[in-house]
């Protein structure tokens, strides 16, 4: 049997899971509590329990969690530059551009902006996603071709929820601007596996 540990970790683990999904399917204007514990298959009741402030402390670990699991990710591959990157994180865009991290991160990130409750749990996270995700520091900066490759990303991943969304145009967009721009040097033999290029993009 489930010791009690497990047991509330496995229950912290589905509201996440289902805060995530929500996220990605509903947007932040849509997602709610009741929506969340549905979703999760938990009770008002247990989702206070273990985020007692509800949202405000459950989304700086959903938000912690998206961005460890993509920086796992990054350092698993070896050393990379910025620009490398931004190319892996377009390409899981590609792979799957209906489940975005991105998505989630920049949702929640707006949503931080008009409420100072939510900024304070998860603005010193964001904080952190220049290095841990993009690999950008005071002696690494961005160049401008990394700068706006991250434009794109970001507005790929909203552009989901515009009223002329289509996956296939969306596809067809990003192939569009990764054929102008090109790979970094030496991208191709570097990352040669597929699952190397299915990133969840961050």
């Amino acid at each position: 049997m489930a010791t009690q540990i497990e047991r509330s970790s496995a229950t912290q683990t589905r509201l996440i899971e289902a805060t995530i999904a929500l996220l990605d399917e509903l947007g932040y204007a849509r997602l709610s509590e009741t929506r969340i514990c549905e979703r999760a298959g938990v009770s008002r009741g247990a989702l206070r329990h273990h985020f007692p402030s509800g949202r405000y402390d459950l989304l700086p670990v959903v938000v912690e969690r998206l961005i460890a699991a993509e920086e796992a990710r990054f350092l698993a591959l070896g050393p990379m530059t910025p620009l490398e990157r931004v190319h892996l994180m377009l390409r899981g865009t590609l792979a799957q551009p209906d489940r975005s991290t991105s998505v989630a991160l920049l949702q929640i990130w707006m949503a931080a902006r008009g409420d100072t409750k939510l900024y304070d749990g998860v603005g010193p996270i964001f904080d952190s996603v220049l290095p841990r995700l993009f690999g950008l520091t005071d002696t690494t900066p961005d160049d401008p071709q990394t700068l706006a490759l991250r434009f794109v990303l970001h507005g790929a991943a909203l552009h989901r929820f515009n009223a002329d969304y289509d996956v296939a145009k969306l596809r067809a967009a990003l192939h569009w601007v990764l054929d102008l721009v090109g790979e970094p040097t030496g991208f191709a033999a570097r990352f040669t596996d597929v699952a190397l290029l299915q990133l969840e993009p961050a």
